[in-house]
């Protein structure tokens, strides 16, 4: 039996909530992403809880009501874990969105749909809590898909 240390042992509480999709390809850079300093690129988010769900703000848009598994990713971390912010992060060649092919190789087009994504989500999330901070980012395969760029959506 394997033993970890409890590295949150009386700890309640997390800066943020992370919503991205489930693909296994994105998760450690999101991962990295997040918690890197403002200027390195990152978030400086060090404490967060991280749902995902395939299609990220796909899921949210999609969703009926405050019921919905998408809207509990959200509002469990808000209101049982007081996180003061909200990020939603939708990446490139997302399955659940039919994949990059969708866009026949227009990457712009791409990265603009995704965006419009995030921002219905954004609007949907800041109808039940309008005092929460909500940021958008785009996950962009760059480099021939070598590197994963974040780009922070306005």
């Amino acid at each position: 039996m394997a033993k970890y240390p409890f590295s949150y042992k009386n700890i309640h509480h997390c800066e943020a909530v992370v919503l991205s999709c489930i693909d296994f390809r994105f998760w450690k850079e999101t991962v990295k992403f997040v918690k890197s300093s403002p200027p390195a690129g990152g978030l400086g988010i060090k404490i967060f809880d991280f749902p995902s769900l395939p299609g990220a703000a796909k899921t949210i848009n999609e969703s009926a009501d405050d019921k919905s598994l998408a809207m509990q990713c959200i509002s469990v971390p808000v209101n049982l874990h007081h996180a003061q912010k909200i990020v939603i992060i939708n990446h490139q060649d997302c399955g659940a969105y039919g994949g990059s092919e969708k866009f026949n190789g227009d990457i712009e087009a791409e990265q603009q749909f995704h965006e419009t994504e995030l921002k219905k989500a954004k609007a949907k999330i800041l109808a039940k809590y309008p005092d929460k901070e909500v940021i958008l980012v785009y996950a962009k395969l760059v480099d021939n898909g070598d590197n994963i760029e974040f780009i922070t959506v306005s």
